[in-house]
């Protein structure tokens, strides 16, 4: 059998990769400065026959069918980046990946799709992930479908696909808009159409339980063990306490404690102990107690002085907080902020001890900060989605900087999680 290739010259990579796939031998000849082929017959001046070589052996049958998986538990020094893929808002996905593992070749655990700024959440004991993502019958345009995939965190397959009549909350990606109740019984999915509500979803059953209206206030924070807690935009709380079936039992109101034009507050906490962390946009810390059944404020302090107030000090960024294991809250600050700079990062982050509400340490991040994460374990690592859109890794004991990972799929890497 002959193999017809026009333009030889042009396509001598192509020619010699067809040979080792025949089974050709290969000898160099000079002709006009450039390397011809053995067993290469030219029948004119644009053809080339290629006569395969029977003596070779030959290549030997690839085994098809093996399946990497995962462990059931992950490292702590795993996280799943959400790369939103901001640019297109198409081919999202969630990206498994260990921050402490040096060599590029091995960062990558695994992947799934998210697509269309999909919403994820992440169980601490189930085998399981969540991701709810949407699409259009003709991509960008089109009736458009909200699917609920659950995956097998061993496998990565998809276990269920389960399809939502209500409008899913589509912003940019937080911690917040997919969340699961204490026992993880249940999931709670944000909607806003522009109505909010959420969604109560039973996760041993796979079955929706209902959809309940939050007037005014979105987010589902997961308080006590049946309860959610939303935020509402005259600066109050509503709390939404479940039966034991998903079902709306009551809803209280906690009175408002911020003022949204005056004294805006971030709706990304930090959670440690039960106590969900608001910081606000000037540099104050609500305290908001989610532990029983109905939620409590419980106050508010200054991450900043007065001399730091003066200076610029603000809290900024998209994820601008984090907490570890040991019960120490990161934050990204920046010198230079002002009024309209929350989302815009900072050159530093400082962590505190939220017991005494003093600050323990800071550092610097060294490409800028616009989102932070922590490991889990007792020394964690400090991940930061620098100005660029890459990863900085800064060890929180000395606050110095590791490395910067980058080339992992990752175009807008802006929420990372805790891996479990």
């Amino acid at each position: 059998m002959l193999t017809k290739i026009n333009n030889p010259r042009l396509m001598l990579t192509s020619v010699a990769a067809s040979l080792l796939l025949l089974g050709c031998t290969a000898t160099p000849v000079a002709t006009d400065g450039v390397k011809s082929l053995a067993q290469l017959e030219t029948v004119d001046s644009n053809t080339v026959n290629i006569k395969p070589d029977p003596s070779l052996p030959p290549l030997p049958i690839e085994k098809t069918g093996k399946i990497e998986v995962l462990p059931a538990k992950y490292p702590e020094s795993w996280m799943f980046v959400d790369e939103v893929s901001f640019q297109s808002q198409f081919g999202g996905k969630m990206i498994i990946l260990d921050v402490a593992e040096p060599k590029q070749s091995k960062l990558i655990k695994g992947t799934a799709d998210k697509n269309l700024v999909g919403n994820f959440a992440n169980s601490k004991t189930r085998p399981e992930f969540y991701i709810l993502e949407s699409f259009h019958e003709r991509g960008s345009r089109g009736p458009r479908i909200d699917l609920l995939v659950i995956y097998d965190k061993v496998t990565l397959s998809p276990i269920k696909e389960i399809v939502l009549t209500h409008t899913r909350l589509t912003a940019l990606p937080r911690r917040d808009s997919m969340t699961l109740s204490a026992d993880e019984k249940f999931l709670y999915i944000a909607n806003f159409s522009p109505a909010a509500s959420f969604t109560v979803f039973d996760l041993d059953s796979r079955e929706v339980v209902d959809t309940i209206g939050t007037p005014g206030c979105v987010l589902p924070f997961p308080t006590g063990e049946r309860s959610i807690t939303s935020i509402c935009s005259n600066g109050s709380l509503l709390t939404t306490v479940l039966d034991n079936n998903g079902k709306k039992a009551s809803q209280h109101r906690v009175a408002p404690f911020f003022d949204t034009d005056k004294t805006p507050i971030f709706e990304r906490p930090s959670y440690i102990d039960g106590i969900g962390y608001f910081p606000s946009f000037a540099g104050e810390m609500h305290e908001i107690d989610l532990s029983n059944e109905v939620a409590q404020y419980k106050g508010k302090w200054s991450l900043i002085s007065e001399e730091e107030r003066t200076a610029g000090w603000r809290p900024g960024g998209m994820t601008l907080s984090d907490s570890d294991e040991q019960g120490l809250l990161y934050i990204i600050m920046n010198e230079a902020g002002f009024d309209g700079s929350q989302t815009h990062g900072g050159n530093q982050i400082w962590v505190f001890d939220v017991k005494s509400r003093t600050r323990i340490a800071k550092f610097d991040a060294p490409n800028w900060a616009v989102s932070v994460a922590v490991t889990r374990g007792k020394k964690p690592l400090v991940v930061v989605t620098n100005g660029e859109m890459n990863l900085d890794i800064i060890d929180p004991i000395t606050g110095k900087f590791i490395r910067t990972l980058s080339d992992f799929g990752n175009v807008t890497p802006i929420v990372l999680f805790k891996a479990y």
